[in-house]
Parts: C-alpha cells; sequence; structure tokens
C-alpha cells in the first residue's frame, strides 16, 4: 500500500496518488482527535489550539492555523495505528456529518470524595512515594526523569515564547521604518527649504524626488523587515509548541506507572492485614474453624489481586 497523502486544504489526484480534500471546521477535527483517544492505547498527536475568530482576517495567522492542522494530520498519516482506524477512515469519507463535533467543556463532578487521592506536583506530574522499599522501584531515577521532562517543556515553551517576542519586535521596527519615511518626506517637501532663490528651484526639486525614493525605500524596508523570517520564525515556534505539548503524553505514561505502582502498594498492605488475622485466628481456633477457613479465602483472593496489580506495575515499568 502507497502511502497515504493529505493535504490541507488544497488537494490534486493523480492515478498513483490520492489527496483528500479537508472541508471540516474545528470542532469536527476535535471529534477525531477525541476518538483516537479513546479508542487506542499510544500517545495520539497533540490537537492545535482553536482558531480566534476575530483574527481571522489577518492572512499570517491563518497561515499559520493552517500550517498547524497540516502538521498535525501529517503526524497522523505517518502511523498505521491512526490512519488505518476506522474512525479516521470514517472522519475522511463522506459519512462525516457536521454535526459530529468534539466536547468543548467537560463537567466536573466535585461532590466526590475518595479514600485513596493522588498528590498533584508541579508540572501535571502525580506524586506518590511508598512507605516501604517495593522491589523494582526505582523511585530517583524515575523524579529525575520528571525533571528532566519538565526542563524540555520549559526550555521548548521560552524559546517560542522568545520567538514571538521577536516577531512582535520587528513588526515595531516595520512600523518605525515606515515612519521615519514620512517623516523624511514631510520635512523636506517645502519649497522654501533651501531658501527662495531661482537657482534653489532645481535643487529643492531633485531633494523632493531623492526624499519620495528615501520614503519608498523605508516602505519597502519596513515590508520587508516584517515579512522577512516571520513565517519561519512562526511555523519554528509552532513545532516548538508541539513538542512542548507532546510531554503531556509522557506525563500520562508516568502518570499511569504511579497509578498502577498505588494499586500495587495498597494491594500488597491489605494482603498484609489479612494474613496478620487469619494468622491470629489459627492460634486462637485451630486450623478447621469456619471463621479460619473464610480468612484463608479472603486471604487467598488478595493474594490473587496483589499478584494481578504487581504484574500490571512491572508490565508498566518494562513498557
Amino acid at each position: 500500500m502507497r502511502h497515504l497523502l493529505l493535504s490541507v486544504p488544497e488537494a490534486a489526484a493523480s492515478l498513483d496518488t490520492i489527496q483528500f480534500k479537508l472541508v471540516l471546521n474545528g470542532s469536527q477535527i476535535a471529534w477525531l482527535q477525541e476518538q483516537l483517544c479513546q479508542s487506542v492505547n499510544v500517545v495520539v498527536p497533540t490537537l492545535p489550539e482553536a482558531p480566534n475568530l476575530s483574527m481571522m482576517d489577518d492572512q499570517d495567522y491563518v497561515e499559520r492555523k493552517r500550517l498547524q492542522v497540516a502538521r498535525y494530520f501529517d503526524k497522523l498519516i505517518r502511523r498505521e495505528v491512526f490512519y488505518f482506524h476506522e474512525k479516521f477512515i470514517y472522519f475522511l469519507s463522506n459519512d462525516m456529518s457536521p454535526t459530529q463535533v468534539g466536547i468543548t467543556s467537560k463537567g466536573v463532578l466535585s461532590f466526590l470524595r475518595f479514600n485513596r487521592t493522588l498528590k498533584q506536583s508541579r508540572g501535571g506530574f502525580h506524586s506518590f512515594k511508598a512507605t516501604e522499599p517495593v522491589e523494582g522501584d526505582e523511585n530517583d531515577t524515575f523524579h529525575r526523569h520528571q525533571i528532566y521532562i519538565l526542563m524540555l517543556e520549559s526550555y521548548f515553551g521560552s524559546i517560542a515564547e522568545a520567538l514571538s517576542q521577536m516577531i512582535l519586535l520587528r513588526e515595531g521596527l516595520a512600523d518605525t521604518l515606515t515612519h521615519l519615511g514620512d517623516m523624511a518626506i514631510e520635512t523636506t517637501q517645502s519649497k522654501y527649504r533651501l531658501g527662495d532663490e531661482m537657482n534653489s528651484k532645481d535643487q529643492q526639486r531633485a531633494l523632493d524626488r531623492k526624499m519620495q525614493l528615501f520614503g519608498m525605500l523605508m516602505d519597502e524596508l519596513g515590508f520587508h523587515v516584517t515579512r522577512q523570517g516571520k513565517e519561519e520564525n512562526m511555523q519554528f515556534g509552532d513545532v516548538l509548541l508541539e513538542y512542548k505539548n507532546s510531554m503531556d503524553g509522557l506525563k500520562t505514561v508516568f502518570n499511569a506507572r504511579t497509578q498502577k505502582l498505588m494499586e500495587y502498594v495498597a494491594s500488597a498492605k491489605q494482603r498484609n492485614r489479612k494474613r496478620d488475622r487469619t494468622d491470629k485466628l489459627k492460634l486462637r481456633m485451630g486450623m478447621n474453624g469456619p471463621e479460619v477457613r473464610l480468612a484463608m479465602t479472603e486471604e487467598q483472593e488478595v493474594s490473587s489481586a496483589k499478584m494481578n496489580n504487581h504484574n500490571g506495575w512491572i508490565n508498566c515499568v518494562l513498557d
């Protein structure tokens, strides 16, 4: 099978290449993102932020958003798990309905209370430290990896912010150059600047022509300062932000590992409590008492649950 090509928004078709033309809005793309996140076991690329409707008249802003969406779909079509997915095929088909949109806001059940909660540390990582040593739990290495991810996230974000500031400075410089050209023309256009003598008229006309040319050059220079490298800087900044947002997938993996460790530690503590209770009943009532047999059955159940949680945590660490 040939590699799938997808263009946003322009498309074409040939004998050996098929390009799908997307005529879909951001809410429908959010629907695809939601469906993929719910049905695949790998990290889905981050969805670009929805465009600001008040800036749709800005050609640079529209092109920037188009490139963001194009890079998003380019990441999807590079992996078979995405472009062979039934939801992705449905998304590209004519059956995709305009009413199928992603959820823009999600409710929070704030009235629920849980006995075991995860402490939220900085940067979106869940924090948990076992009170007793756990075999295979390299907490120091795990913590160093978290710090490294946060440093990468901060590094990418700071560079992208610096690029945005540089774009604003370039636009300010362009406005200053244009204003300089206008002021130069205004201050030299009077025919009496070089005096009212007859022989000064030709010099005044020559000065006016030069100042007109200077003003045009300032306008052109301001335009080039604004345009030159602006698209590249925007694209580079967006790529850095995408790298920064991709750290959320790593955080999800790390938090899943923390959750598995919590479940294993909780099941180990429960098994220990059941075992201590069974040992006390054996000493007091012997091996054949009904309460002893019931306690042994409960101990066996929690031991099986502990083993399952241990296997789940080990598999999470190995993955």
